[in-house]
């Protein structure tokens, strides 16, 4: 069982072209300044450590903060520059493109390098969260092994090690399904996503939300193997929501 964290501040938005809001400047977003605090006590209080799969952007609008989630024991995975659908990447050269400049000078390199000894971990992104889920591939997989990176997690349903093209190399797939993650449960947009699941196309409750992922993880004790539970900070925006977080985490615990 693993509990993960995707999103952080204003990247996404950034990207969707929502910000920034003209009352709230870049660098102030309620996810981190609101919100976050709360995700980190909570996971204190009940001695839980999580994967939080951050975009690259981040690393220089946030490093205090990225510096406290590493210094709490949580591992900080890779999500792309600026929460890049990589769906809609495309080429490869775009690919790659991204992967430099969030490895690079703008993002994880230059993080260690203005960091001082015992501040920044350079291997923090050990794994890679597609932003929509999607990969292509051998293409991704080669592309993440060139840049040290020891698992991904796309959309799916079992982990596995899947050898790569030059059969000398593997990567391991530590997948998330839909059906363990807040936004499943919560977000507009996943209407179709719920329906195709057997599930109401409305948003669904807390309540909804704890008991369905709680069923998910019992089945997960019972039938053994990987599973991943995901939580997006941004969207735990009120008392209800950040209780469900909690109750989540304290099953967990």
């Amino acid at each position: 069982m693993v509990l993960t964290l995707d999103n952080m501040g204003e990247a996404a938005d950034l990207e969707r072209n929502l910000w920034p809001d003209s009352s709230t400047p870049v660098g102030h977003h309620y996810s981190v300044t609101e919100i976050l605090p709360h995700f980190l006590a909570i996971l204190a209080k009940h001695d839980v450590c999580v994967t939080y799969f951050i975009e690259s952007w981040n690393l220089a609008v946030y490093p205090s903060t990225i510096r406290e989630i590493i210094s709490a024991g949580h591992e900080i995975g890779w999500h792309a520059w600026r929460h890049e659908a990589w769906s809609k990447i495309g080429s490869e050269e775009q690919e790659r493109a991204n992967f430099a400049r969030s490895f690079g000078g703008e993002g994880l390199r230059g993080f260690v390098n203005n960091s001082k000894p015992g501040e920044a971990i350079i291997d923090s992104y050990k794994g890679f969260r597609p932003p929509s889920g999607m990969i292509y591939g051998q293409r991704t997989l080669g592309i993440c092994k060139e840049y040290g990176l020891k698992y991904i997690s796309p959309a799916g349903q079992n982990a596995a090690v899947v050898p790569l093209q030059n059969n000398q190399d593997s990567m391991v797939i530590l997948p998330f399904r839909w059906t363990t993650v807040d936004a499943f449960y919560y977000m507009e947009t996943f209407s179709k996503l719920r329906e195709m699941k057997g599930e109401s196309e409305k948003p669904q409750s807390e309540q909804s939300l704890t008991q369905k992922i709680i069923a998910q993880i019992d089945e997960g004790i019972v039938r053994g193997g990987y599973l991943s539970i995901l939580f997006h900070p941004f969207l735990s925006n009120s008392p209800e929501r950040l209780q469900a977080f909690e109750t989540v985490v304290a099953y967990l615990a």
